[in-house]
């Protein structure tokens, strides 16, 4: 929208998306939409389980954007999710794109991390089990070398 000056009108709104959408990489791909979009803008996870969009541009971009996104399912991601309440509030706290992809980037990194960690350790006890069974397999062993003997020996007694 343009005013008198031929100056682009900003605004700011949010709106909120629901159902199968953390956990699921949705959250990352809401900003990379974002950072593609010339729109400034996040995606926060609530507590709730639902993702709040929080957005900064010309509005009839913003509404291109909530409609677009609306359209568009991602099965792989999180099925098909319910967007509402879509509200422009020019004293919303809108944070910047850039800061907000390099948080989630790290966020995810510090996952991948304690995932690896908890991997760490399962390989750890794997390990463990895998040592175990050496022992197991060494004494299966001896007992098949000594079987021939075993069965030469009561062969003899059966053919006597």
């Amino acid at each position: 929208m343009r005013g008198r000056n031929n100056k682009i009108k900003m605004t700011k709104a949010r709106f909120y998306i629901k159902d199968k959408v953390q956990e699921v990489g949705y959250r990352v791909h809401i900003i990379q939409k974002i950072l593609n979009s010339g729109l400034n803008g996040t995606a926060l996870n609530l507590a709730d389980g639902r993702v709040e969009v929080r957005l900064e541009g010309e509005k009839e971009q913003i509404i291109e954007f909530y409609e677009e996104l609306k359209k568009v399912s991602t099965p792989e991601l999180a099925g098909n999710p319910g967007f509402y309440d879509l509200e422009f509030n020019a004293d919303l706290n809108v944070p910047d794109s850039m800061r907000s992809s390099q948080a989630l980037m790290l966020e995810q990194l510090s996952k991948g991390i304690v995932y690896i960690a908890g991997m760490n350790e399962s390989i750890k006890g794997m390990s463990a089990c895998i040592g175990g069974m050496d022992e197991n397999i060494k004494g299966m062993n001896e007992k098949l070398d000594k079987l021939p003997e075993r069965i030469a020996k009561e062969l003899k007694e059966v053919l006597k």
